[in-house]
This record gives C-alpha cells, sequence and structure tokens, in this order.
C-alpha cells in the first residue's frame, strides 16, 4: 500500500507549479465538437472545456490534481487527489458540475477508512468508484479492494498488508469488471467480474475498454499488444511494432496505442501526428477524429500538449500544470 500511496505523492509533487505564462492556445484547430481536458493548472485541479480553464475548489487541501474528466447527461464529473496532512497521505477528491466532495471522508466509516480511489466510471446516473480501505482499529495493515456504486460500498477482495496495483474499473449490462491481481502483487495480471477474479498468466493487464455489449481487457502479454474479449474468453496478440497495449477506446473500431506518439484502427495505423510533441498519455476518437493528450521532455521536466486532428490545439508546461485526461461531446 505505501508504494500507492508514494506513486499518488510523487505524481502529485511533480505537478507542483508557479504562475508564468507558459500556456498556450492555438485556435486555428476547429471542430464540432466539445473538448474537456482534466489536469492542474497553478497547483490547483482544473479542467478546460473548448481551452478555456475551469480551477476547481480544493476543499483547503494543497497541490491538488485532476485525473479523470467524464461528461454525461450535461454533467461533467471530475476524479482527483491532494495532499493531505502528512507526506504520505493523499486525499481522494470528487467534483461533479464543479461541487467537491472529500471522498475520504464520504466513503470512509468507522470500521474501514478509505486510502485511496484510483478510478471511476458513469453509467447513467450512477456514479462508480474503486479503491482501496484499510481497518484502522488494527495493529497491522489490512487492505481491501472495493468498489462504490453511489456510495454503497461493495467488498470484492481483503489483501491483507501489501496492495501494490492501481485498479481500472468498468460497468457493462450492471456487470463490474475491475482490473487487478490475486495476490496484491504489483503486477496487474487479470480481473474481477462480479467480485470473482480471472487471471490472465503472465499478462501485465493496463485498463479495461467496452463495445456494444462486449468488455475487454488490454495490455500486454510476451512483449506483445494484448487483448482478451471477456464475454467470448478470445484472446488476441498484435504484431510489432503494437508491443503493448496502454489505452484502448471503442468509436465503431477499436482504436488504441502502445504510448508512443500513435493511434492505430484496428491495428493500422490511424494517426501519428506531431511525433515531436511526445508519447500518448490518453486520447478519445469522435467523429473519426483524433484528439489526444502527450507528454514531451523539456529540459528537467515536460510539457503537455492538447493535439485535435493533427494540430496541436494548447499546452501547458509542467511548471505552470499538465494534462491528463480528455473527454469529447459531439455537438
Amino acid at each position: 500500500m505505501k508504494k500507492i500511496l508514494l506513486v499518488l505523492i510523487l505524481a502529485t509533487g511533480l505537478l507542483q507549479t508557479s504562475c508564468s505564462e507558459d500556456l498556450v492556445f492555438n485556435s486555428t484547430a476547429t471542430n464540432a465538437a466539445e473538448v474537456y481536458v482534466a489536469g492542474q493548472k497553478d497547483s490547483q485541479a482544473c479542467y478546460w472545456k473548448n481551452n478555456q480553464p475551469n480551477t476547481l475548489d480544493s476543499g483547503g487541501y494543497s497541490g491538488t490534481m485532476a485525473n479523470k474528466v467524464i461528461v454525461a447527461n450535461s454533467n461533467v464529473y471530475v476524479l482527483g487527489i491532494g495532499v493531505g496532512t502528512t507526506v504520505l497521505e493523499t486525499v481522494p477528491m470528487f467534483w461533479k458540475n464543479g461541487v467537491f466532495t472529500n471522498l475520504k471522508t464520504s466513503l470512509s466509516t468507522n470500521e474501514e477508512q478509505v486510502v485511496s480511489i484510483t478510478d471511476m466510471e458513469i453509467i447513467g446516473n450512477d456514479v462508480y468508484f474503486v479503491g482501496y480501505t484499510k481497518k484502522p482499529i488494527i495493529t497491522f495493515d489490512d487492505y481491501t479492494l472495493a468498489y462504490w456504486k453511489n456510495g454503497v460500498k461493495t467488498s470484492v477482495r481483503n489483501y491483507g498488508s501489501h496492495v501494490h496495483n492501481l485498479p481500472k474499473i468498468k460497468v457493462l449490462n450492471s456487470n463490474v469488471y475491475i482490473t487487478a491481481s490475486g495476490s496484491g502483487n504489483e503486477t496487474i495480471n487479470g480481473y474481477y467480474a462480479n467480485s470473482v477474479f480471472n487471471e490472465i498468466p503472465n499478462a501485465i493487464i493496463n485498463g479495461l475498454a467496452v463495445s456494444n455489449n462486449e468488455a475487454f481487457a488490454y495490455g500486454v502479454l510476451n512483449n506483445t499488444g494484448y487483448y482478451k474479449n471477456i464475454n467470448t474468453n478470445s484472446e488476441t496478440s498484435l504484431p510489432a511494432p503494437i508491443n503493448g497495449i496502454t489505452k484502448m477506446y471503442f468509436a465503431n473500431d477499436m482504436y488504441l496505442t502502445n504510448g508512443s506518439n500513435t493511434i492505430y484502427k484496428n491495428s493500422v495505423v490511424f494517426d501519428n501526428s506531431q511525433p515531436e510533441l511526445g508519447g500518448i498519455v490518453d486520447f478519445k476518437i469522435q467523429n473519426n477524429g483524433a484528439y489526444k493528450i502527450t507528454q514531451a521532455a523539456l529540459g528537467d521536466g515536460y510539457s503537455s500538449y492538447l493535439i485535435v486532428n493533427g494540430v496541436e490545439t494548447m499546452h501547458i508546461n509542467d511548471s505552470d500544470g499538465t494534462f491528463m485526461s480528455v473527454f469529447v461531446v459531439q455537438n
């Protein structure tokens, strides 16, 4: 569990910012979509809508950062973190239409304290979170993987003293899928389907994706890109250069990236624009257009870029903030 906290704090710490004029917008790229980007600006969690920043309430915490944004039914949902009262404590945070909720406070009980929320999913008006809890009244570490639907907790697995991975969640047809390991090891080598663990030996599972009525787990197997159709149990390994899948997204066709600057469509190169602007952190496809966040080295730091259909539309240097997640709503 300490590794989880350290990873989150390091991520937050890297994003501490100071004021300058390094946020750049490019208005030449036009599209018929609303584009939302989650991240951090001037040491506070923030999301941008069509390049316009919206600073989120910090709840009195420092170093807040927005990690994920989802727009559903005209509501804007944002998941993030902040630095707690000690150097090893992070506070999971949530905003709906800008209204702040401290998830550590709202989801904890006297028996189990929330220590991290690692992902969220929105289905209709239902809000799902996945993360870990710890029993605070015992002297040894005792951590449980759990998910919450509208604040109601379901325990998935009690790991005991060590939990190192950061689970993802997808919900399809009321089935809840969560990436995680069977033993709490750092490598994520399977997924839970409604709390039943399904191992994928030798794999590293990076995430989940859904298409129509099918769910997919994706990542790396034997040094090559790999995905599994959870519903049919069919498995696919992809040829080089797709030596792993870091993000997968469906928009009629299957789109994926291996973390480079390239998006593949059905395993064929679809978008490799602006390679000098670094590898892909997140991407979405809308109306056959590519929206991607990339990060490129800049001296001892890095810059984040939003690239829309091959055109840089905004960027920010890490001295001022970062971009972490993108979501697109077609007009």
